[in-house]
């Protein structure tokens, strides 16, 4: 959000707090509505995990220098806001939400709620601080140490303070501290006692400015066109990247002490969430939503054609890929997301991949690893295939798009035009076509060639995995498969013979780690659209992953310290 929308999108969100009574103040100023501010802005939706203009094979030269992006605010997403209550108020105040669900998780960055409060937005943000206030009731006296039916103001307003210097995530300035008050004041002469005044002037505080949205204003240095994020903000910025949630003890103790303002004292912190399960559980959910494990539910098979996919089958696909994707963040290399043929597989999962279960029979997960020149890495993982395939076949197409957005950051080209769309759909009802033959024509044919050129390659060295991800060597007319791709220039230009060339092309020319990078640094942003993986922000964390020791901690710890992150550019305000 740029600083010239501030005014718009504070003038909503303070709906939510005046329509409580209360006025709200960010960086210094009020911004006090009389109106409810529930207008109808919608929010943007975010981008595509394939968003870019093109990654390259190398790392190369840069589009641009490393500019700060202009001073902003950032509106949590519901999960962290209800992560950011679930902190305050304790682990009965928000429950059956399931946002956190990794089986539901969206990636952060391309989330479509937006950034400015609409009336949806605002139903169910009040909804969230309307449910969590009204736990106080049976635990007012435990949770605010004021005893209950005797609770006097000066115990109530002190309980305030702190929490709301906890809720805003950082200490209150002055004019919060009054306006706190005033709410306080206004509404026990409403409602008579100490314990409902506390409770709505907790909901104020949960339905406020500051709590839905963090800041990243900064103030100026020896450069007064730029400016340094707080160390406050800093701690907001890496909390909700990490950890989907608010600042914790640490973060705020290094805040609070003038730190977060460098480099070093930022890996310090940084270092220090990364060993936190909590930590890796997030990030972990996190590269699960980049691979859009979530759409795997959504697959549908024709029975007649595979008989042998079913509930059992899809589960067991989706823990492989999450327990892989674990396994190799925390105790392996980034590359090894592409090459590595280590898996995890159950009793299930060995029989529908043909291989042998290493254990004693059972449905538990055990390491296995594939022979040579079978499987390895993500993409050839059956969740991967089976989600990026039709219902009754594979689908080059589809499988080309994916690796062509989510692995090498190239951007989506438009749908067919529909002077061509008639061929399509003929094509996709030749059964006597294999993807191969559809590939030849969409590739020697005008206007189609100049865009499936450039992805068809990436989904014929994968036509050995057939709709749900089996192994096989031919087509079901008997045509034997040829993986050959000419792969485009994005991914180094040369010719492959299977998958397996074509993923040891990306992890050795660094396009496969810079995608990867653009996108977690989107993420870290929460927006797609301020950076691109030409980008020389993404550049500059990229050079400096390659030369550590290509591990997925690394490339966090990279991101997380990138200047694109804690300065921002000041702009003049007329």
């Amino acid at each position: 959000m740029r600083r010239a929308q501030f005014g718009s999108a504070l003038l909503v969100a303070s709906g939510l707090a005046a329509a409580l009574g209360c006025t709200s103040v960010i960086d210094g100023k009020g911004y006090g509505a009389s109106a409810a501010g529930t207008g109808n802005a919608s929010g943007g939706a975010g981008g595509a995990a394939s968003a870019g203009s093109g990654g390259g094979p190398t790392t190369g030269a840069c589009i641009a220098a490393p500019k700060p992006m202009a001073q902003r605010m950032v509106r949590l997403t519901f999960a962290q806001l209800e992560n950011s209550v679930l902190q305050l108020l304790g682990p009965t105040s928000v429950t059956g939400t399931n946002l956190e669900d990794p089986r539901r998780r969206e990636f952060q960055a391309l989330f479509a709620e937006g950034d400015l409060v609409n009336t949806q937005v605002l139903q169910k943000t009040v909804a969230i601080g309307e449910a969590a206030s009204s736990t106080l009731t049976d635990r007012f006296d435990t949770f605010t140490g004021c005893p209950a039916g005797a609770a006097t103001d000066a115990c109530a307003n002190a309980f305030l303070l702190k929490f709301a210097e906890s809720a805003y995530r950082r200490p209150l300035l002055a004019d919060e501290k009054t306006s706190l008050a005033q709410l306080y004041t206004d509404t026990k002469s409403a409602q008579g006692n100490v314990a409902d005044a506390v409770r709505s002037a907790v909901l104020g505080v949960l339905t406020a400015p500051e709590v839905l949205y963090r800041t990243e204003f900064g103030s100026a240095g020896s450069d007064p066109k730029t400016a340094k994020l707080s160390g406050y903000e800093v701690a907001s910025a890496v909390s909700y990247f990490l950890l989907n949630g608010p600042p914790d003890a640490g973060l705020l103790a290094a805040a609070a002490a003038g730190k977060l303002q460098d480099d070093a004292s930022i890996t310090e912190q940084v270092d220090r969430l990364l060993q936190l399960d909590s930590v890796k559980q997030n990030l972990t959910a996190v590269m699960g939503a980049y691979y859009g494990l979530k759409d795997l539910d959504g697959a549908i098979k024709d029975p007649v054609v595979f008989p042998d996919f079913n509930s059992g089958v899809r589960n067991s696909m989706y823990t492989e890929t999450q327990l892989f994707i674990d396994d190799t963040l925390w105790h392996g290399k980034v590359a090894d997301l592409m090459t590595s043929r280590k898996t995890f597989v159950n009793d299930t999962l060995a029989k529908f991949y043909g291989v042998t279960y290493p254990a004693p029979s059972g449905s538990a997960f055990v390491p296995f690893e594939f022979p040579e020149g079978k499987r390895a890495g993500l993409l050839t993982h059956g969740s991967i295939m089976t989600m990026r395939a039709r219902t009754d076949t594979t689908s080059v197409v589809s499988r080309g798009l994916f690796v062509n957005g989510t692995i090498l950051c190239v951007a989506s080209p438009p749908p067919p035009p529909a002077s061509v769309q008639a061929k399509v759909d003929a094509q996709l009802l030749d059964k006597n076509a294999t993807e191969r033959d559809k590939a030849q024509v969409r590739d020697t044919t005008s206007p189609c060639n100049g865009c499936h050129l450039n992805f068809d390659a990436y989904g014929l060295v994968l036509e050995n995995f057939d709709g749900i991800g089996r192994l096989r060597s031919s087509y079901p007319n008997g045509k034997p498969i040829d993986t050959t791709g000419v792969l485009p220039a994005a991914a180094g230009g040369n010719t492959v013979p299977d998958v397996f060339g074509f993923v040891k092309a990306v992890t050795e020319n660094g396009a496969f780690s810079r995608c990867l990078t653009s996108n977690l640094m989107k993420y870290a942003l929460a927006d797609a659209t301020l950076v691109d993986v030409k980008d020389c922000n993404v550049k500059q964390a990229h050079d400096a992953f390659q030369a550590s020791d290509g591990s997925f901690p690394n490339l966090i710890r990279e991101i997380a310290n990138a200047h694109v992150l804690s300065t921002r550019s000041i702009e003049s305000n007329p």
